[in-house]
């Protein structure tokens, strides 16, 4: 087991309690996972770039990024869209596909890294026994863990995804009711910081707030140590 540092923790902290201002994320951080989490248009890459921009021994995982051309083809070569909406992605590809993102964010957070993964994440951060263990597995590594859950209106979402016009969201468009009844825009019982990022001027308040939870949790970590 890895020696215990500084790092951020899993309290739940809503946006109108964090101070508000810019945040002056200048030091290396301990190994910490932050997972930048949301539905479908609500931002969660730019707020991940922005993150790994700000804190200077940051890492950014973008699931899409790292693991979407994967996933396509094995959609592809099973006969299925590559929209990642049908049964096939969900029961087979999906936790394979979360499984490898997992297991290269703890080899980063061995090297002591923040780690910043940019993934949806509702069903995990439903799950509390999921939770549990990732957080458990952060302990083990000497890391903290914290979840942010990014919220937009539905019209918004549709909006940006219609803009963005990726073959992934095309199911999503065509059935937009079974979509929404099937991945609320909510919050997720497991979500440690909830923000509303409803237009092009909120990153800046967004990524504020989000370093300032940050930091918050890193001093309450540094005082518990013996």
């Amino acid at each position: 087991m890895l020696p215990r540092r500084a790092g951020c923790t899993t309290g739940l902290v809503r946006a109108s309690r964090l101070p508000r201002g810019k945040s002056n994320m200048d030091a290396t951080l301990g190994p910490c996972l932050i997972l930048t989490a949301g539905g479908a248009g609500t931002g969660k890459t730019r707020l991940s770039q922005a993150l790994v921009r700000r804190v200077p021994n940051a890492i950014l995982l973008d699931k899409d990024r790292i693991l979407g051309a994967w996933v396509d083809l094995v959609l592809r070569a099973a006969g299925e869209p590559a929209d990642r909406d049908g049964r096939y992605y969900w029961h087979d590809v999906r936790p394979q596909e979360y499984r490898t993102l997992e297991q290269v964010a703890y080899d980063h957070l061995e090297l002591g890294k923040v780690v910043v993964v940019d993934a949806p994440l509702r069903p995990e951060l439903n799950d509390p026994a999921w939770v549990d263990r990732i957080r458990g597995e952060c302990h083990n590594r000497g890391a903290g863990f914290l979840a942010v859950w990014l919220i937009v209106s539905p019209d918004t979402a549709r909006r940006r995804m219609t803009a963005r016009a990726e073959p992934r969201d095309r199911w999503k468009l065509d059935n937009w009711d079974e979509f929404l009844h099937r991945q609320p825009y909510d919050p997720p019982a497991g979500a440690g910081l909830v923000l509303r990022n409803e237009d092009a001027d909120a990153l800046e308040s967004v990524l504020a707030q989000t370093l300032a939870a940050i930091e918050a949790a890193k001093k309450r970590t540094e005082g518990q140590q013996p």
